[in-house]
Order: structure tokens, then C-alpha cells, then sequence
């Protein structure tokens, strides 16, 4: 992308490539699970514990595939129901011990295969990724929920 790219693409070719490099961090980082069990196990302890319709909203899928990956998280150990103290109707989803330390040793998984791809670039160039993903960061922050 280039000043001479037509008015408008930044935002589609960011979008695009962000999310290809997110699977492709995914794939090379061998973290032994889908990226929709680590991304909602991260939310989750992020945002504290969450409503399943707050889960399916934060992460754009539908509340039934939100109550099937939270089923199987649940059945994994990794995230725990609680009743909501303000709607007995509804539950609360937190995360658990063994949910947290699953969720670090992701982490060093993802740090481990994106460091490996990060390794040769040069100096100057990581800054800006630094850069970028800072304010991505806050895009996310004050856009997201």
C-alpha cells in the first residue's frame, strides 16, 4: 500500500492482512487448539467473567456456537458457569486456574512462532510493528464492547 493506493483501501487491507497474519501466527505457533478456544479464553479473562451473549457479541459468532465453544471449554477445565448474582436466568463465565495457565502457555506458544518470524527483520522495522500494534491496541480498546 502505497500514498497512490485509491482513497478507502487502508481499511480493507488492513483488515485483510491483519487477519492472515493472525493465522498464520496461528498455524506457525502450533498451539495444539483452534484460535476460537485461546481468543475466547483470552477475552474472557481480559473482560472479566462474561454473559454468553457477551461472549458471542465480543467475538462476532452466533450465541449457539458461543454456548458449544463454551461447553467444550468447560468440559476441558478451562472456563467455569456461575450464576449471575444480578439475573438468576442467566450465567456468569469466568476463567479458571487451569484456564489461566492455558491461556499463558498459548501465549508463549503464539510469542515463540511470531518471534520466529519477527527475528529477521530489521530493527527500524519492528519499531513500527511495535508502533502499529499499539495502536491497533487502542483502536480495539476504545471500539471493542
Amino acid at each position: 500500500m502505497t500514498s497512490d493506493d485509491a482513497p478507502g483501501e487502508l481499511p480493507q487491507h488492513l483488515a485483510l492482512v491483519c487477519s492472515q497474519f493472525s493465522r498464520l501466527a496461528a498455524r506457525r505457533s502450533a498451539v495444539g487448539v483452534g484460535t476460537v478456544s485461546w481468543r475466547v479464553v483470552a477475552t474472557i479473562e481480559r473482560h472479566g467473567p462474561l454473559r454468553l451473549s457477551e461472549i458471542a457479541d465480543r467475538e462476532r459468532v452466533s450465541r449457539p456456537t458461543a454456548t458449544t465453544v463454551i461447553k467444550r471449554l468447560e468440559e476441558e477445565g478451562l472456563v467455569r458457569r456461575e450464576p449471575d448474582p444480578r439475573d438468576s436466568r442467566s450465567s456468569l463465565v469466568s476463567t479458571t486456574e487451569q484456564g489461566a495457565r492455558q491461556l499463558t502457555a498459548w501465549r508463549s506458544q503464539l510469542a515463540t512462532g511470531v518471534g520466529s518470524l519477527l527475528e529477521p527483520l530489521p530493527a527500524e522495522d519492528i519499531a513500527v510493528l511495535e508502533r502499529a500494534a499499539q495502536i491497533l491496541a487502542g483502536l480495539v480498546d476504545s471500539h471493542d464492547g
